[in-house]
């Protein structure tokens, strides 16, 4: 603590003033002005000042009281208050507390708008932005600096230079770093004239982190210098250490090993000299250290330091309470994650004795491939597995003891109460938390040995290679996509976990796929189909892996990156003159998001009975003009007419922009045809076709009583349409009573309550949407497993509408006398390929005004039958 006390000294002689007025510090002026003496200061500053030296030399339980006492004496003054809220945002930003730094920095900007405080304003809303920057949302980060930009048009001033260097910024971290470093030069062309140094600082770091973006490391590091200096003057140790941080990444790259070295160590030594804990830059800093050690070939060390810069990512991701940031969180740190798969697949045959794995590892008896996969699972679905034990936690009633159950509850209650305290908790309670999340920890590692199954559910975590549930007739082929190379596991029951190294990169592996599918899904060139290409994929990525499989095996995929978006049943096996063999015609083939999620869905043993085998809805309404809607005005029956505010009619805004949604006459014939498989007349509740084909039919129908729920009709994507930000089914339009809206989008998907064996989207492109890394793909077909089906059937691409009716007709044949799911859509698919049948000029998606569509005559091309693939549980 003397040394600290000593860096304290530092502190005050760096900064002008040194803190002091009169000869007193900040704790003695307040004193002073608490007894009424001659301090002319106001109480408020004196708090405000006082909180922001605490908050310097690392006493963030002072900083808190001390601004908390000041929004109280500030309280009216709308300036004031906006930027004590703006300190409080950003040390809980700084402490990676997302959920109170946006509290608090939404507060700012309320209180800036009631005194018209344009300043405040823009400072609190680039600190919004910020929030959502750092955890990779820079759509969002982007909406909210464009109403900053809106409201600063109304100062003489004219736009403030925060929001400039913020967009700027954004801008840099989407990959648009020529566009930002335009931004950044004009701001450093204007520094003379900023009085603010932390401004200033800003304008430099943004300068060297686009250079470095760049490759013009020597330049980053003379604005990260500038940077560095002005940091110091203010002795800000959280921007230092970034500074240092960003400056050893530079020195990497410039292979300046030594120097870089002792760039890290310089801002890790710092944080334990103040004892302060700022797990992200703790991270980083290890992250750098690994590499610096990779690039040496010190693959033993990188490893270590690599493995901690994890342990330090987990710790920040267990800690953030909100999904949303949980599911960002780890896109911008994957890395971390590939360097060390690289060093433990490339070094396992090589130096495995060099390489030291973590006790829990060597404990669990795995190998330099097993401790690999563990990694990537990490980087798998992992909201998806956490959303997927929350969906199910009621199926977990009477697993363990009462006792048990009532320990546990009384744990998470307690913990979950002082965690949303935040920081501000007291010294007591921190303890309280300490010896509450031991005691919980305890009580895991119990559940753990003594009750598996309800403990894989309700605590839920990336599978480790020889606990995944596989039977006997299947392999699981779970795949990585890294930046240098594409890895392949290979696990089958009771045989050892095997590796392949695929020499591809991501780029070169993302031209592959995107040649590969161009040629499946565009309408427009399915006569120039080369099947050579898919020859040449499916031998790169399952010609070694498929040589130790027997043809027998049920093969489940668990794709990454790119393979998400790859029909792997449509990838050519053999070619003869006149035949082309593929692998879905070999082999059986499904699909998971991950191992970890198959394996906890696995764990979902007990299932309702269900009382009714199918729903099924199709041939919705889309036009007023249709004369369905006609006829049911025209029978006495009151429907309301949607809303006609432009804002509100999602159905007026998709005409007005050009897109229209012809009717899918054909998808009324397809429910009629697998309703009559399972005894269904055309009159029956179970179906739902014409103005019944609604939401409100939908939301008000027992979901929960059907082994099958099937979706006829168009399918979007975000941005299909306006205002459509979501994936969404579309519904009946005409008549609809607001708020509904015709359209079933995601987030009202989640709220559904199924126990569905497959819910079957007979619709276009519902196997994509928004992928985001450590999550994949998510959307339309991750909803409805977290709404409870086993299995959704969904699609690749935008599905021709003809021949997808005699495809999942063909399915549910097969499927009714009892075979699999993944055998009944196999066999659908071969009797599809081997028809000639003409098509229609209908997608079951949007169609531009203006766009004509081919007319194509057959069936045996994938574009037809490869689209729809299965994922979750095959059987």
């Amino acid at each position: 603590m003397q040394l600290k006390r000593l860096l304290m000294i530092v502190l005050f002689l760096y900064t002008s003033g040194c803190a002091h007025d009169q000869g007193l510090n900040m704790s003695e002026r307040l004193s002073h002005f608490r007894q009424g003496g001659y301090i002319t200061t106001s109480k408020g500053e004196i708090l405000t000042q006082e909180g922001l030296e605490y908050l310097r030399e690392g006493s963030f339980d002072k900083f808190l009281p001390s601004m908390r006492e000041a929004l109280t004496v500030y309280s009216g003054n709308g300036e004031k208050t906006s930027d004590i809220c703006r300190y409080l945002g950003k040390a809980y930003l700084d402490r990676n507390e997302y959920d109170k730094a946006l509290s608090y920095f939404d507060q700012s900007v309320s209180s800036a708008k009631s005194s018209r405080y344009l300043e405040g304003i823009a400072m609190a809303t680039v600190g919004l932005a910020d929030c959502y920057k750092k955890i990779g949302d820079t759509d969002k980060a982007t909406e909210v600096l464009a109403t900053a930009t809106q409201v600063n048009r109304e100062s003489t001033k004219g736009e403030h230079p925060l929001i400039a260097l913020s967009m700027g910024e954004n801008l840099a971290q989407q990959g648009r770093l020529s566009q930002a470093l335009d931004i950044f030069t004009k701001s450093l062309s204007n520094i003379d004239n900023y009085k603010d140094d932390k401004l200033k600082q800003s304008v430099y770091l943004s300068l060297g982190t686009t250079l470095f973006g760049l490759g013009r490391y020597q330049e980053a590091i003379t604005h990260y210098q500038h940077a560095l200096e002005l940091a110091k003057k203010s002795y800000n140790t959280s921007d230092i250490v970034d500074i240092l941080n960003n400056i050893g990444f530079c020195l990497v790259s410039l292979k300046k090993y030594g120097e870089a070295a002792i760039a890290f160590k310089e801002g890790l030594g710092l944080l334990a000299v103040m004892d302060l804990q700022y797990s992200e830059k703790q991270m980083y800093a290890n992250y750098g250290l690994g590499l610096l050690n990779e690039e040496q070939n010190r693959n033993a060390q990188a490893l270590l330091y690599y493995d901690t810069a994890i342990k330090f990512i987990e710790d920040l991701r267990g800690s953030l309470s909100s999904t949303e940031f949980r599911s960002l969180f780890l896109a911008n740190k994957i890395a971390v994650y590939e360097h060390a798969i690289d060093i433990l697949l490339t070094s396992a045959g090589r130096i495995l004795d060099d390489v030291r794995l973590d006790p829990r590892f060597t404990k669990a008896g795995l190998t330099p491939a097993e401790v690999a996969f563990f990694y990537a699972e990490r980087t798998k679905a992992r909201s998806f597995l956490e959303l997927l034990s929350k969906a199910r936690k009621d199926s977990l009633a009477d697993r363990i003891p009462h006792e048990l159950a009532e320990q546990e509850r009384r744990l998470l209650d307690t913990i979950d109460s002082l965690q949303a305290s935040g920081s501000s908790q007291s010294e007591a309670q921190r303890e309280v938390l300490k010896k509450s999340k031991r005691e919980l920890d305890e009580l895991i590692a119990k559940l753990k040995k003594e009750y598996p199954d309800y403990a894989s559910i309700r605590y839920p975590e990336p599978v480790m290679a020889g606990n995944i549930p596989l039977r006997e007739n299947e392999v699981l082929l779970s795949y990585k996509v890294n930046p240098k190379n594409t890895y392949l596991w290979i696990m089958e029951k009771g045989k050892k976990t095997s590796a392949i190294e695929i020499a591809i990169s991501r780029e070169e592996l993302t031209r592959k796929v995107r040649e590969f599918r161009s040629g499946l899904e565009n309408t427009d060139r399915v006569d120039v189909y080369d099947p050579e290409k898919g020859q040449a994929l499916g031998s790169l990525l399952l010609e070694e892996a498929l040589s130790r499989i027997d043809s027998d095996k049920n093969i489940i995929i668990t794709p990454d990156g790119v393979l998400n978006m790859v029909p792997f049943e449509a990838l050519t096996v053999g070619k003869t003159k006149n035949t082309i063999q593929y692998l879905g015609e070999k082999y059986k083939i499904s699909y998971y998001p991950s191992a970890s999620v198959m394996a906890t869905m696995r764990q979902f043993k007990e299932r309702p009975k269900l009382s009714k085998p199918l729903f099924a809805l199709g041939d919705p309404v889309y036009e007023d003009s249709d004369v369905r809607y006609s006829r049911r005005k025209s029978d006495n029956i009151v429907v309301a007419s949607a809303d006609p505010t432009p804002a509100l009619n999602l159905r007026s805004a998709l005409v007005r922009s050009g897109f229209s949604l012809p009717r899918l006459p054909e998808t009324r014939d397809e429910v009629l045809e697998i309703g009559a498989l399972f005894g269904y007349s055309a009159d029956d509740s179970n179906i739902k076709l014409d103005m019944n084909a609604s939401k409100s039919e939908l939301l008000k129908s027992d979901l929960g009583r059907y082994r099958f729920i099937h979706f006829a009709t168009h399918g979007l994507l975000s941005g299909d349409i306006p205002y459509i930000l979501e994936p969404a089914l579309v519904l009946s339009q005409p008549g609809n009573r607001n708020p509904e809206d015709g359209f079933l989008k995601m987030s009202e998907i989640l709220n559904l309550k199924l126990n569905a064996d497959a819910v079957v989207l007979s619709a276009c492109k519902t196997a994509l949407g928004k992928e985001i890394a450590g999550e994949g793909i998510v959307g339309l077909s991750r909803a409805f497993m977290l709404a409870g089906s086993k299995s959704v059937i969904v699609s690749l691409w935008s599905v021709e509408s003809n021949s997808t009716a005699v495809l999942m007709k063909s399915f549910y044949s097969h499927l009714k006398p009892g075979i699999s799911k993944e055998e009944a859509l196999r066999l659908a698919k071969q009797e599809l390929k081997n028809q000639s049948l003409a098509s229609t000029y209908f997608s079951r998606g949007i169609t531009i005004a203006g766009r004509d569509k081919k007319v194509q005559t057959g069936t045996s091309h994938p574009f037809f039958w490869a689209p729809f693939i299965l994922i979750g549980e095959w059987e």
